[in-house]
């Protein structure tokens, strides 16, 4: 890479060139492919966002909301109050479903539950490591109307299925429950009053989480203050008999589609939207950083953002995360076929290569009069299947074809390249 190039690309934003994006794009049809099983459509909700919708469904106490997001400078021209004139390239998807699902009365025209799956760009403006980008792509699903514990299961039986087929090695399963509106308060002051007895032995960052978002004290990476959280109060004790109830069930759910998670009563969720169960996937290949996907139930969320009381349960994975874990695989040909023609005139054989496209045959023509030599090293480069020798032979009435593997060369004519291509 060029040390002193003027034009950067924006740090923490990477380019993505063909090879790598094809790796993406087979994380994205799998997923749809798979979510499409499970009666789930596709949402896509636009990149910029009013900051207020953050800030009321994410939560005013959050790192995402006071540290994390970019913000969008507004035109002098746009109308409306102060809070409509902030924005912010989007830190994360759940909100902006739930923001669309109120503003179209989706509840209305729709009716019943409603399963949406996205994929794109999210940002947070964080320091850039490995593993966390500042523009990174998620894929996530949101299952909004129903409160059944067996939904939540099957949020988590879909995660599941698409994780699994994806060979990541060994996976686990963390659950717990953050209550509901009516038990959490009371664990919170809990934590509260215990983590105020350990202040001194808390980093600066959870000192200021102590009073503004308790339950992200369980977040931090720190030694000490895992160290003083392994003491706190456990929440499973403080669950009320509904919130347990929801969570025996959704363990009996699980356990009947043969995932076994681990219950783990220090994993919370840093967001305010999140009602009882809540649920990450971890990798023992990934390090300190070693979450995979992560989600669980949110039924406030809707009614926060004025709409109506919609239970919602949803998860999100970073994509990058994904291809970290992914085994290497071949790499796809470009091409199907790479044309040798030395030109310099390549007029003819450019009429039968768009004949061929059309066909859904990918070919490769370059136009700049290389010598046959250099054109066979270049097929070779683009792992192209085959080559077609075509030159002075365009305008006759047969081509030679060979297979790059086999070194086997057959004469056909261009109308019979298509079908012994898909033979192969």
């Amino acid at each position: 890479m060029r040390q002193n190039y003027t034009y950067r690309g924006v740090k923490g934003m990477r380019d993505v060139f063909p090879e790598e994006a094809r790796r993406y794009q087979q994380l994205e049809q799998r997923a749809r492919d798979l979510f499409s099983q499970y009666g789930c459509g596709e949402i896509r909700t636009p990149l910029v966002e009013h900051t207020v919708l953050f800030e009321r469904g994410v939560g005013q106490g959050t790192d995402i909301v006071n540290k994390e997001m970019f913000y969008v400078p507004a035109k002098d021209e746009e109308a409306g109050p102060d809070a409509l004139r902030r924005m912010v390239l989007r830190p994360e998807a759940t909100a902006s479903v739930a923001r669309a699902y109120v503003e179209h009365e989706i509840d209305k025209t729709a009716g019943g539950v409603q399963r949406y799956y996205y994929m794109g760009p999210m940002f947070r403006y964080e320091r850039p490591q490995k593993g966390r980008l500042r523009q990174f792509t998620q894929i996530g699903v949101e299952l909004l109307g129903s409160p059944s514990p067996a939904t939540d299961a099957e949020a988590i039986g879909m995660l599941f299925d698409y994780l699994q087929s994806l060979s990541l090695g060994t996976l686990t399963l963390m659950l717990n429950s953050v209550g509901c509106p009516e038990c959490r308060p009371g664990y919170i002051q809990a934590l509260q009053a215990f983590a105020r007895l350990k202040h001194a032995g808390l980093c600066e960052d959870c000192r200021a989480r102590l009073e503004k978002n308790t339950l992200r004290l369980f977040d931090c990476k720190k030694p000490e203050c895992r160290a003083v959280m392994a003491q706190a109060p456990n929440i499973q004790s403080s669950l009320c008999a509904p919130c347990r109830t929801h969570q025996d069930q959704v363990l009996l759910y699980l356990t009947g589609i043969g995932i076994t998670p681990k219950l783990e009563w220090r994993l919370m969720r840093g967001l305010d939207y999140y009602t009882r169960t809540v649920f990450e996937v971890v990798s023992e290949n990934l390090g300190a950083q070693n979450a995979v996907a992560a989600g669980g139930r949110y039924d406030n969320l809707v009614s926060e953002l004025e709409g109506p009381a919609t239970p919602a349960v949803g998860w999100s994975m970073g994509m990058e995360r994904i291809l970290e874990l992914m085994p290497a695989a071949a790499p796809v040909p470009m091409f199907d076929v790479f044309v040798v023609d030395p030109g310099p005139d390549t007029a003819g054989t450019f009429a039968h290569v768009t004949f061929l496209r059309r066909q859904g045959v990918r070919v490769g023509l370059e136009h700049e009069g290389r010598s046959v030599k250099a054109l066979m090293k270049r097929a070779d480069k683009v792992g192209a299947r085959f080559t077609l020798f075509a030159g002075s032979g365009a305008d006759t009435d047969r081509i030679e074809l060979k297979n790059m593997a086999s070194g086997e060369q057959v004469s056909l004519t261009w109308d019979e390249i298509a079908e012994h291509i898909r033979n192969f």
